[in-house]
C-alpha cells in the first residue's frame, strides 16, 4: 500500500485492482480508523489489519467491492442509504443487478465466495454527512447512477477525493446492471468535476494528482463515443438483441456463458432510452429506429 498523505493509504487490490478484486482507500485517524472498501484480496488485507480497523464504509454494493471483508468479522459496515437495500441479501441484489433476469447461471461464481452476502448495515450515510476521524475529515458525496447509493468521498485536509467505481479508467463507466441510471452517471461524474479537488484515486485506477479535469472529461466522452456507435449501428432498424456482441460496449469478448453479453445490452439499453428522451430514437413493433 501507498500513503498519499499522512493517514491516508491507497492500498492496490490484486489482479491489478481489476474484477473480483479493487483498490480500498484506508484513512488513520487520531480517533477512528476507517477502511474505504474490502476487495483488495486477503494478502493486501493483512498490513491494514495489522494497524486496525475501527469501521468499513462501503461505497456500492458491488461484490468486488466487499469480497475480502470476510477477513473483518466484527468490524461495522456502513454504506449510502439508498444502497442498503442491495447488501446482504443474495436475491435482491441478482434481482437489481438484473442478472437474476439474464437467465446466466453464475452459481460457480458465487460458489467460490460463499460468504459474500453474509453480511449486515449497521448504519447509514446521507449525501454530504462528514465523519470526523481526529485530524482527517471524510465527506459523504451522493454520487449515483454506477448503483443508486454509489457514494464518493472528499477528504478537505488534502483536497482529495476517493471516488469509488467513478474509476476513470480507459474502458468508461461502467452501468450494465439494471439498477444503473446512465442520466445519473453522467450528473455524478460532472459534479465530481466541478469540484476541483488536486487529487483523485478510485476503485480500480489511479492515484491522479494535476490532470483530474481532463481525465473527467475524457471519461464522459466514452459515453459520447458509445452513444455514436449505437446511431451508427442503427443504420437499419434494430431489436436489441441485435446489438450482442457488436462492439458499441466491448472490444474484446472474454468469456462464453453469456454474462457479458447480458451486461453489454443492459449497457446499450440505457443509451436508447436516453436517447429516446432526446428524440434521436424511437421504438416501433420491438426494434429500434433512427430519427436522424
Amino acid at each position: 500500500m501507498t500513503e498519499l498523505f499522512p493517514g491516508v493509504f491507497y492500498v492496490p487490490g490484486k489482479n491489478a485492482s481489476r474484477f473480483p478484486y479493487c483498490a480500498c482507500l484506508y484513512l488513520q485517524g487520531r480517533e477512528r480508523r476507517v477502511l474505504i472498501d474490502a476487495g483488495m484480496g486477503g494478502n493486501r488485507l493483512a498490513p491494514v489489519k495489522k494497524m486496525g480497523i475501527d469501521l468499513l464504509i462501503l461505497s456500492h454494493s458491488h461484490i468486488d467491492h466487499h469480497l475480502t471483508k470476510r477477513d473483518l468479522a466484527g468490524v461495522p459496515i456502513w454504506c449510502h442509504e439508498a444502497e442498503a437495500p442491495y447488501t446482504g441479501d443474495k436475491d435482491i441484489y441478482l434481482e437489481a443487478t438484473g442478472i437474476g433476469r439474464s437467465g446466466v447461471d453464475i452459481s460457480f461464481l458465487l460458489d467460490t465466495a460463499p460468504t459474500v452476502f453474509d453480511y449486515e448495515i449497521q448504519r447509514t450515510l446521507v449525501e454530504g454527512e462528514v465523519i470526523d476521524l481526529g485530524g482527517l475529515s471524510l465527506e459523504v458525496l451522493h454520487t449515483p447512477g454506477h448503483t443508486p447509493g454509489h457514494v464518493s468521498f472528499y477528504l478537505k485536509e488534502h483536497d482529495f477525493l476517493f471516488l469509488g467505481d467513478v474509476d476513470l479508467t480507459p474502458f468508461g463507466p461502467y452501468y450494465g446492471h439494471d439498477f444503473a441510471d446512465l442520466g445519473d452517471f453522467i450528473a455524478s461524474i460532472r459534479r465530481l468535476k466541478e469540484l476541483g479537488a488536486a487529487a483523485a484515486a478510485s476503485g480500480h485506477a489511479g492515484p491522479f494528482s494535476g490532470d483530474l479535469a481532463e481525465r473527467f472529461d475524457a471519461y464522459l466522452d466514452v459515453i459520447a463515443q458509445r452513444d455514436a456507435r449505437v446511431l451508427a449501428h442503427l443504420q437499419k432498424p434494430r431489436r436489441l438483441d441485435e446489438f450482442r456482441r457488436s462492439g458499441v460496449i466491448y472490444n474484446k469478448y472474454f468469456e462464453d456463458f453469456g454474462l457479458q453479453d447480458f451486461f453489454e445490452l443492459v449497457h446499450v439499453e440505457k443509451h436508447l432510452e436516453l436517447l429516446a428522451k432526446k428524440s434521436r430514437v424511437r421504438q416501433e413493433d420491438g426494434r429500434w429506429r433512427r430519427l436522424d
